[in-house]
């Protein structure tokens, strides 16, 4: 288990600042942050590489002020490898290893058995991030740190590894602390999402948390939230959340109703949030569109032009325009096709109250 509080540390003029966050044992955490937020600093800090200047960390319930790198149990993958060159592939995998079995089995998941033999200046950058997974794994330890481990990696061979290593994670009980700016491997790999931007943790939580319910229009924008609108929010009062006529509170559960009024447009949304200015998110995925103003379970149904259309592979996203607001709504290729979705369409666009994020 690993739990930072109020962790402080200083690398050049770089700063983290006041970052706290736990992840459970046994659990796989993903890092996202854009380049420069301190990301690789913090998994320096984890590793004892980097002394805090304030706050606490533990590992496993122990004071980690006090243990060395090597007391520990870290293995630590650089995005850039940093291989010993003066040792072979099979040094390097062998150094620091558990034990042969482990090393084995470690060079034989990761792929880099038949490199063994090579000197690692003749490798490429995708095999120089194989051998450092495949060293670090070798250890068999308890945490593993990974800066961007699969970057090199050409997209079929990532998919295989990244496979092999939450495979390894699960299998070996490995507490797995990952750095990543692909949000589809956030998703895929990541029991928690630890958000950091500027030295500080945005938001913490579920993949599925993150990214369906960011904690600021600044996280969403940066999720790749396609339709973010800054509006006024209005509580409709203890109605059932499916506004129906019921006692007043009788389904509402702690959700309440909302009007949210931006742009000449009123969204309704379900959530517990404070009336007043805000924002309302909605993804992409979530809106569906057609031809007519076909009868569905959506709140929101708003009729609009189709602005443009954007294909890639078997996805297509198509911006509408709605009374002067363009809304982003993603489709597979395939639909798009059987709707005859292009610019000037006259559509309608439509989305479920509960895919209304406030923040």
């Amino acid at each position: 288990m690993i739990r930072l509080e109020s962790i402080d540390a200083r690398k050049g003029r770089f700063t983290l600042a006041d970052v706290s966050f736990s992840l459970e044992k046994g659990s796989f955490g993903v890092v996202i942050g854009p380049a420069g937020s301190g990301k690789t600093t913090l998994l320096e800090v984890v590793a004892g590489l980097l002394p805090p200047s304030a706050g606490t960390l533990r590992l496993d319930g122990t004071d980690a002020r006090g243990l060395a790198p090597e007391s520990r149990g870290v293995g630590l993958v650089y995005q850039h490898a940093f291989l010993f060159p003066h040792l072979s592939v099979r040094e390097n995998v062998a150094y620091g290893a558990a034990d042969p079995e482990t090393l084995e089995e470690a060079a034989e998941r990761m792929g880099v058995t038949p490199l063994f033999t090579r000197e690692v200046r003749g490798l490429s950058g995708g095999e120089r991030q194989l051998v450092a997974l495949a060293r670090a794994l070798a250890r068999r330890p308890r945490l593993l740190l990974l800066d961007e481990p699969f970057s090199a990696l050409d997209p079929r061979r990532r998919a295989v590894i990244r496979r092999e290593v939450r495979a390894l994670h699960r299998e070996w009980g490995l507490t797995t602390l990952q750095v990543t700016h692909d949000f589809a491997e956030a998703g895929m790999l990541g029991d928690q999402a630890i958000l950091l931007d500027g030295g500080r943790v945005l938001q913490s939580g579920t993949p599925a948390e993150v990214f369906r319910r960011p904690a600021s229009p600044y996280v969403a924008e940066f999720l790749g939230a396609e339709n973010v609108l800054g509006g006024v929010a209005r509580d409709l009062g203890e109605a059932a959340p499916d506004w129906i006529d019921s006692a007043p509170g009788e389904f509402a559960h702690g959700h309440r109703a909302f009007a949210f009024e931006t742009d000449g447009l009123t969204l309704y949304a379900v959530g517990d949030f404070a009336s007043g200015a805000g924002h309302a998110v909605i993804r992409a995925e979530e809106i569906t569109i057609a031809r007519d103003q076909s009868h569905d379970s959506a709140r929101n149904r708003f009729a609009g032009r189709v602005l443009e259309v954007a294909t890639l592979g078997a996805l297509t996203r198509v911006t509408i325009d709605v009374r002067g607001t363009p809304l982003v709504a993603a489709l597979t290729t395939r639909s798009a096709t059987e709707l005859g979705i292009v610019p000037g369409l006259a559509v309608v666009a439509t989305f479920k109250a509960m895919a209304v994020h406030l923040c």
